[in-house]
């Protein structure tokens, strides 16, 4: 095993050195190290295919990746039996909220899966994680961190002290356990008629549980060590197995002691930094990248109408969230229309920041994340409200994987290519990613900035303040040569009786004599 993990280094290695001599000189002995480091270690080196895992043609027969309710109620009805024969712990799972949050499910339809503590099933929330210094909105996964490029404003992979305490936090044994992350019903408590225009954040819960995967294989958990479950615990689990659900989750253990950096295994290429997109941009998809296969296929998971220029950049009237479709760094949640005056929107609730620019990666395709579940056109849209409501019944399940292939074949997939997976901030793409990695079993890897991040380095937008970057900066982003993009306008609101002026288009400030734009994926190699 030894022989063959420095086999493996020893090439990445190599071919790692020398691709890099032609245009980062300043980081070769860095970088060589680091690979150096590695090796000394005896950590095992993942290229992108390396991690790929196909999936069954028939869901109901994982045990890991993507499983099914059927496998989920064999696992929670009698653990000890059933389990899979390369697991020796516990079965851990990870609700994302309670599975009955639609107005008149209580008390019908219980809340959580049944733990059973005797048997080795516990049950948990992903809420249940509360440490100090918890990012608004709750922990999923994602840290403000250093990338050498920008500091204290993009969120990218939590850092190793953050996954050693989560895991000790549940008591999770990576080496031993199965995860299942699992959605309830979605986010916030539904009213009977909220459906119809509620699909992309109902679904959103989709995108917190194939992060939650995203992030441990980044550290190095084995695939047939994690699961999600297919479709949401409300449409696909609860009344089909309402023996196996409870009103109560199970308690949080004493602190566990289990470290990362036990697992000999290096999986941070499922992470690529911004000089990787730069080049799969500039190289028209033929970039050469260690540990990527020598073609890429990028694909951008944002709604098809956020995709794209040609939009009218600028706020007419009160604004139009179809307008500014990117919010800025420091902007958490989907974009809200401004009022007429002040900091808050026609909502009455604060109002968010933009980006510089909309638009897209070049060479990047239109590939809506909601178009690979069930009751969503491959379009990613619905007819009418009765298929809203007829997709919510189902639990946003993910297609078959016949279907799922003839969606990336007809987006362009070739077979060998790396799929690239990026969105506005790295959730929607969780999607497309994991169907790609997990089902279909393509190479794949995740742009961790996405366009909060791409957006922030122009130098040529009419309003000076928003340059950030000379026009002969290396990662320059406002040049056709690496996107589609149309600025957006500074248009401050003046003062008012909601507050004082605000800009409404907002850069990240950026580090000019930054040599790498992957500083916290080196430091994460470092935590091992």
């Amino acid at each position: 095993m030894i022989q063959k993990w420095s086999k493996t280094l020893s090439t990445f290695l190599l071919v790692s050195f020398f691709a890099s001599c032609a245009d980062k000189k300043e980081d070769n002995n860095a970088l060589l190290a680091g690979l150096l480091f590695l090796a000394a270690n005896q950590i095992k080196v993942n290229t992108a295919s390396d991690l790929v895992n196909e999936s069954n043609d028939d869901y109901n027969q994982n045990n890991w990746g993507l499983i099914t309710a059927s496998t989920l109620n064999r696992f929670v009805s009698d653990w000890q039996a059933n389990k899979p024969s390369h697991i020796t712990g516990n079965l851990i799972i990870l609700q994302t909220d309670v599975a009955n949050r639609r107005t008149g499910d209580s008390p019908g339809r219980k809340p959580y899966v049944k733990a059973d503590p005797e048997k080795g099933v516990y049950v948990y929330l992903l809420n249940d994680y509360t440490p100090s210094g918890l990012p608004s909105g709750g922990f999923r996964f994602n840290q403000t961190r250093d990338s050498g490029l920008f500091k204290n404003s993009v969120r990218y992979q939590a850092n190793g002290e953050f996954v050693d305490d989560w895991l000790n936090t549940y008591g999770i044994n990576p080496t031993k356990d199965l995860i299942v992350f699992a959605a309830g019903t979605g986010n916030g408590i539904i009213p009977a008629s909220a459906v119809t225009s509620s699909s992309a954040g109902l679904a959103g819960a989709i995108q917190d549980i194939t992060r939650g995967v995203y992030w441990l294989r980044y550290w190095g958990v084995d695939i047939k060590h994690l699961a999600i479950l297919n479709g949401n615990l409300r449409s696909n689990f609860v009344l089909t197995y309402p023996t196996q659900t409870s009103d109560s989750r199970s308690t949080l253990p004493a602190k566990g002691n289990f470290s990362v950096k036990s697992i000999r295994v290096d999986n941070t290429i499922i992470t690529s930094g911004l000089e990787d997109i730069y080049e799969i941009a500039k190289n028209n998809l033929e970039a050469q990248i260690p540990g990527l296969t020598t073609k890429q296929f990028l694909i951008d998971a944002r709604p098809t109408s956020q995709f794209g220029a040609g939009r009218s950049a600028g706020i007419p009237g009160n604004g139009s969230t179809t307008t500014y479709i990117t919010t800025s760094w420091d902007s958490q949640g989907a974009p809200a229309a401004w009022g007429a005056s002040g900091d808050l929107n026609i909502a009455e609730t604060a109002g968010k920041t933009y980006v510089p620019f909309e638009g897209n990666i070049k060479g990047a395709v239109s590939f809506p994340w909601l178009a690979l579940f069930e009751g969503f056109t491959d379009a990613g849209g619905v007819a009418d409200d009765a298929a809203a409501e007829a997709a919510f019944n189902i639990g946003y399940r993910y297609k078959s994987k016949s279907a799922l292939k003839t969606i990336f074949a007809n987006k362009g997939y070739t077979s060998g290519a790396t799929v690239v997976s990026q969105c506005r901030t790295n959730f929607e793409a969780q999607v497309n990613g994991f169907a790609a990695l997990n089902i279909l079993g393509y190479p794949s890897t995740y742009y961790d900035g996405s366009l909060v991040e791409w957006t922030s380095l122009v130098a040529s937008h009419p309003s000076s303040a928003l340059n950030k970057v000379p026009t002969d900066f290396k990662w320059r982003t406002d040049l056709a040569s690496v996107s589609v993009f149309d600025y957006n306008p500074q248009d401050p609101k003046p003062a008012g009786a909601a507050g004082g002026v605000i800009d409404r288009v907002k850069s990240a400030e950026v580090n000019l004599t930054a040599t790498t734009t992957k500083k916290f994926i080196q430091e994460d190699k470092a935590y091992k």
